[in-house]
């Protein structure tokens, strides 16, 4: 089977390569394109038509690595990855990317049992972003066995646009229309919508502001 889909991509490549529009082109290879059998310990899903399709093969551009078991990715086939990872270390999480959400070298870490890493639709991830549900080691207070840091769910809304080199942490929940500035550290849930959040640690520092994909000279 892995053959099979080998030859499919490289037949896939050959083809696209004498269609002239560069964006024809992208588009077609994105859609097309699955290299990688979803690991074991997960089971992956396409949603189309609001409904969740089973499918075996993990989209290209988004390597995955899963230790655990019943953890379920639901992608949404108009997503983008380049260069982009994730990682579950835990049982009966869900991963979860919408509609038209551009993810450039993003690497998702989803840490602990019973959590949610979910992001919306028409999100755009700019490079070298990490996203946390978990911090991986134990941590106690002293003279206590039980650890206190478990896993928490990480929300991402709709039309969010992260900044370089973010870092969202256990516990972040980030409203609709919003923009994560470059280098900010989120680690708290906000609620206002059309915001600027930024800082380290993040904070809001602008209001009422709504953003676009194109550059501003194209306006």
């Amino acid at each position: 089977m892995k053959l099979i889909f080998a030859i499919y991509n490289v037949l896939i490549r050959f083809i696209s390569g004498f269609i002239p529009s560069k964006n024809i082109r992208r588009k077609l290879r994105e859609q097309c394109i699955y290299t990688q059998i979803c690991p074991k310990g997960a089971k992956y899903y396409l949603v189309k038509d609001n409904k969740e399709i089973p499918f075996k093969f993990v989209k290209y551009g988004l390597k995955i690595e899963v230790f655990g078991k019943n953890n379920k990715i639901i992608i949404n086939p108009s997503a983008y990855f380049s260069d982009a990872s994730l990682v579950i270390r835990g049982d009966n999480n869900v991963f979860k990317i919408g509609r038209s959400t551009a993810c450039n070298n993003t690497k998702f870490h989803l840490y602990g049992n019973d959590t949610v890493l979910s992001v919306g639709n028409e999100c755009l991830f700019s490079y070298d972003i990490e996203v946390w549900t978990g911090d991986g080691h134990a941590l106690f207070k002293q003279g206590e066995d039980k650890p206190y840091n478990y896993g928490k769910d990480v929300i991402i809304g709709n039309h969010v646009w992260l900044g370089a080199y973010s870092k969202i942490l256990k516990g972040a929940n980030i409203p609709n229309n919003s923009v994560i500035g470059m280098g900010a550290m989120v680690n708290e849930a906000f609620t206002e919508e059309y915001t600027i959040i930024a800082g380290s640690p993040a904070k809001v520092i602008r209001t009422n502001v709504d953003w676009d994909g194109r550059a501003p000279e194209e306006i």
